[in-house]
């Protein structure tokens, strides 16, 4: 995968550092705000879960993505 490439979160690999490109609708977008996380962000897919379920970390943070969530994110790779 090149490097600025767009791709849904869930697509995502562990390790991978991203930046996130767009959130789906105003519901996911102010709780994903309460949570640090901004269009622009830098994050990192730290691990997959069974079943979708993908964990990204920021800083010293780690947050969980359901599945049917992350595949509504759209993240590019840096």
């Amino acid at each position: 995968m090149k490097k600025d490439e767009v791709m849904k979160l869930s697509d995502a690999k562990p390790g991978m550092e991203l930046e996130v490109y767009k959130l789906p609708d105003d519901s996911v977008k102010a709780h994903f705000v309460r949570l640090g996380v901004t269009e622009g962000v830098k994050i990192k897919c730290a691990y997959k879960l069974p079943g979708g379920t993908v964990v990204i970390s920021k800083q010293h943070q780690e947050i969980a993505v359901g599945s049917e969530i992350a595949k509504k994110i759209i993240v590019k790779k840096i």
